[in-house]
């Protein structure tokens, strides 16, 4: 009888480190498919911010688009073209002449 007994326990003790163990790795499964599932997003958002910066790419690498750029953020201009600059608070209008030799690295 008391060898059942002593068998008895053991086997609770297995069954009860079983499920503990069973559960343990459950917990972490979840846990590492939501890390997994997290991943992914983020993976999708970066392949969406990858495929925006190539579209702006091809945008300004046209001849077009360098000619824009440089017209309204570096202010260049083409040799003999007068520029019109209006100013946002006192809407006053000043007008620049660039000589030719100022416009070197501008040409068309």
């Amino acid at each position: 009888m008391k060898r059942h007994k002593v068998l008895g326990l053991v086997f609770v003790a297995i069954l009860f480190y079983v499920g503990i163990t069973l559960v343990s790795q459950e917990i972490k499964m979840r846990e590492y498919y939501e890390k997994e599932r997290l991943c992914q997003e983020k993976i999708s958002l970066l392949k969406e911010e990858v495929e925006i910066a190539q579209q702006d790419l091809d945008k300004i690498s046209s001849a077009e688009s360098i000619e824009r750029l440089a017209r309204e953020k570096l202010k260049m201009v083409k040799p003999n073209e007068i520029i019109y600059i209006i100013q946002d608070e006192d809407t006053v209008e000043d007008e620049v002449e660039i000589s030719p030799e100022e416009s070197e690295g501008f040409s068309e």
